[in-house]
């Protein structure tokens, strides 16, 4: 429905008086909690719009969702979210953050937020479970989702040039000398993974180089557990007969404990073994030795998210997606193969 639905149009749909809404809208007295949770459910739903405060600005709310597993990310997703808080501001805007489980998901069960206040749009930060997306979809808000997208899923959304980037970084090791350069990361497990070995395999294939699959850990499993678990890659090193002369990541903390793993079996880096990686985060940068890599503009992924939903708030407009080039980040993890093996 479009932005001029007003509170008479709320208080039809409900059966109850254009008195009651505005109480429940305005927050005063004079409504029961499960009218007022009804009324701004219904709102959204109708896609009403807030009005105007004193100084003729417009007053807007917008909902942030994260995955709760992230919620702890003291880095990447931290960034984009303080951005995308920061433009909100800037903008006359309000950014509510809420925390979505994997039981609200499964249940496809919207936060209590949504039932409190009126929202003008909503933005999905990180991954999500394609249904709850769905769901989010079909509530009718604008909605544009950050860092990442879905292939059977027309939305807005504002995304890394993974592709891109990664065939660049690639492109750098095949011109310093490199050609064996193998790849590690789940490409199952995130479409950013995936983008970023289709990336590795065009620039293997523009050279005229051979992808060595021995070298290549595309699987989640060990790949899962090499956060929290790293022994079962080293099991997967130990097993291998020979390195490539170098390896690309699909992001840094792979890369980072590639590096400790590979230095405590013995293997120099960068003399014996060449490693880069996608990301840039705090971790890269103090990495013995310091990890090359692609920086994710992580402040402008939020602030031209803020920008685009309130783009697709006033004008509306067919799905797109915008995708933001990283920067490339040459540190000590990288240099011509030397043959030292």
């Amino acid at each position: 429905m479009s932005g001029k639905v007003s509170m008479q149009q709320i208080a039809d749909a409900l059966g109850v008086s254009k008195n009651a809404v505005s109480l429940a809208l305005s927050g005063k007295p004079g409504v029961s909690e499960a009218l007022r949770d009804l009324v701004f459910e219904t709102a959204n739903r109708l896609g009403y719009r807030a009005r105007t405060d004193k100084e003729g600005r417009r007053t807007r709310n917008l909902l942030v969702l994260i995955p709760k597993y992230i919620r702890h990310d003291q880095g990447f997703y931290r960034e984009i979210y303080w951005a995308i808080d920061r433009r909100a501001k800037e903008t006359g805007c309000t950014a509510v953050l809420c925390e979505i489980t994997e039981h609200m998901e499964e249940a496809l069960r919207l936060p209590e937020e949504w039932h409190l206040a009126v929202f003008e749009g909503l933005l999905l930060v990180g991954v999500f479970r394609e249904a709850y997306v769905r769901h989010l979809l079909d509530l009718g808000s604008p909605l544009v989702i950050v860092d990442h997208d879905y292939d059977t899923l027309k939305l807005d959304a504002v995304v890394t040039a993974n592709t891109t980037e990664a065939y660049r970084i690639v492109s750098y090791l095949i011109g310093l000398g490199h050609r064996e350069i193998g790849f590690i990361g789940a490409i199952g497990m995130t479409r950013s993974f995936m983008e970023r070995w289709l990336g590795y395999c065009q620039a293997m294939s523009e050279a005229g180089l051979a992808i060595p699959e021995a070298y290549c850990l595309t699987g989640e499993a060990p790949l899962a557990t090499l956060h929290s678990q790293p022994s079962e890659v080293q099991a997967w090193l130990e097993g291998l007969e020979g390195y490539p002369t170098a390896w690309f990541c699909a992001n840094d903390r792979i890369a980072v404990n590639l590096i400790e793993m590979l230095t405590a079996m013995g293997v120099k880096i960068p003399g014996a073994l060449s490693v880069a990686a996608f990301d840039d985060i705090e971790e890269a940068a103090s990495a013995n030795p310091p990890l090359t890599t692609v920086q994710v503009q992580r402040e402008q992924l939020g602030y031209e998210a803020v920008d685009f939903l309130i783009r697709k708030i006033d004008y509306g407009g067919n799905p797109t997606k915008l995708s933001i080039y990283g920067a490339f980040i040459e540190r000590a993890s990288c240099a011509s193969p030397s043959g030292e093996r």
